[in-house]
């Protein structure tokens, strides 16, 4: 083969590689769009007045853009500080104690050696394969004796428990790709159990850490059917189910106000997402890859 017919080879080869890759740009935008369109379509329709949310002529962009809906969900939509605010600390306890018992539980299960450890582990990788809706009744009775119906701490720990496998495995897989070696020289620089553990472990595994905060955090905060079920009148009552009962009380199908609530509660969950991004992937690959 000649140098020139070589040349012509690679180029062939480089237009073949560029080409494949314009099609998965073109393919993951198309997918991204997909997804993205309904977020910007709620967030326009919150931008326009009513005259052009019902008028027969639709229209994509607000002509007339209009912060009515905003301003009116605090003063039409009586109970929206309380479901806000139930949201805002069960996501928070069920988030705080969720990471707490992943990353020890993660921790025992990656780095020691006891009996029944890979019988509790199988057990926790069975329950991930369940849809936590079978666990609805039986939590429901154990509430109803217990006194927790209609409480925040009923809704708490049913998140934790729900959460806790997945969560688990990601965090056994970060742990996973940290070598022994990094524990036994803690141990001869004297560390103890807890120090080892706090201070030169969980900062490796950061990107795990985040992976469980964001996933937890987006499970609990538009969770539903326990809400729901669980939570009877607004003292307890989520933002998720919350939303359910604003579109009544603002005089019904008012979709401006409807879709104005709605990018409200999503404003947690972006700066959630968006302060620990850069951890995500990483923690995700990690923990189904090394798990």
């Amino acid at each position: 083969m000649t140098e020139k017919d070589r040349k012509k080879e690679e180029q062939g080869m480089s237009i073949k590689k560029n080409a494949g890759s314009i099609a998965v740009f073109i393919l993951l935008f198309v997918i991204s769009f997909i997804f993205i369109i309904p977020f910007i379509w709620t967030m326009l329709t919150s931008l326009k007045p009513d005259e052009e949310i019902y008028s027969s002529v639709l229209t994509f962009l607000p002509v007339n853009p209009y912060l009515g809906h905003y301003t009116g969900i605090f003063t039409k939509l009586g109970n929206f500080f309380k479901y806000f605010s139930n949201s805002v600390v069960v996501s928070f306890w069920s988030v705080l104690f969720n990471v707490l018992f992943a990353a020890t539980l993660g921790y025992s299960f990656s780095k020691f050696q006891y009996w029944g450890r890979d019988l509790f582990l199988g057990f926790v990788l069975l329950i991930i394969t369940l849809p936590y809706a079978i666990y609805l009744i039986p939590i429901y009775i154990m509430q109803s004796r217990f006194d927790l119906i209609d409480t925040r701490l009923g809704l708490i720990l049913p998140y934790i428990a729900t959460n806790l496998p997945m969560s688990v495995f990601i965090m056994r897989g970060q742990f996973n790709g940290v070598p022994n070696e990094m524990m036994e020289a803690a141990r001869i620089d004297g560390a103890g159990q807890w120090q080892t553990f706090s201070r030169v472990m969980l900062p490796i595994v950061k990107p795990g850490i985040a992976t469980v905060i964001i996933m937890t955090f987006i499970s609990v905060w538009g969770e539903f059917t326990y809400a729901r079920t669980l939570c009877t009148t607004a003292k307890s009552q989520t933002l998720a189910v919350g939303i359910t009962f604003l579109r009544d009380e603002a005089a019904s199908w008012q979709y401006g106000t409807l879709t104005a609530t709605i990018i409200l509660s999503l404003i947690p969950v972006l700066a959630i997402f968006l302060s620990m991004q850069k951890y995500f992937i990483k923690g995700i690959m990690a923990g189904a890859v090394k798990g």
